[in-house]
């Protein structure tokens, strides 16, 4: 039987069924949809409480300053005074970022991160201090596009 032929047949049965008895047709798939949509909202709360897994300990420098980056992006929820809990999110990046800078003294986005951090926290001395090293080492490594976006960080912050 060719594909047209099913479903043409299956058309066929189903305006059957519904001029036979339209109401409880509309009420069948009323009840069918209220059925189905119970389960999936009990599958979305019995998944809410389980993603209450902690977040992976980060091992590697370079994990560090990935985690430091999220923390850094984090955007706050809607309150009344947002650049405090912004900063908040700098505090803990730049924790991430210190500790990636002790696992890996070379790694030039740690610096990268922590100076932009600081400078998040208003602390802009630091925070141009810990850039320009993150430029020296770009710079060792051979990486001029990423020292030139140190420049462009360095020009546009505030002093």
């Amino acid at each position: 039987m060719p594909r047209w032929n099913k479903e043409r047949n299956q058309m066929t049965i189903l305006s059957i069924l519904m001029s036979n008895n339209p109401f409880s047709y509309i009420l069948g798939f009323g009840l069918f949809g209220m059925i189905l949509g119970v389960d999936l909202w009990f599958k979305s709360v019995t998944e809410s409480f389980q993603k209450t897994d902690k977040p992976k300990q980060p091992k590697t420098a370079q994990e560090y300053v990935e985690r430091g980056y999220e923390l850094m992006n984090e955007i706050p929820p809607l309150q009344q005074n947002k650049n405090v809990q912004h900063q908040a999110n700098c505090k803990n990046a730049q924790k991430s970022f210190q500790k990636a800078i002790s696992l890996d003294s070379k790694i030039a986005l740690g610096y990268q991160g922590r100076g932009m951090s600081l400078i998040c926290q208003k602390n802009i001395i630091d925070g141009k201090k810990s850039l320009h090293h993150a430029k020296s080492l770009y710079l060792q490594q051979g990486k001029k596009q990423e020292a030139k976006n140190i420049d462009l960080i360095l020009k546009y912050t505030n002093n």
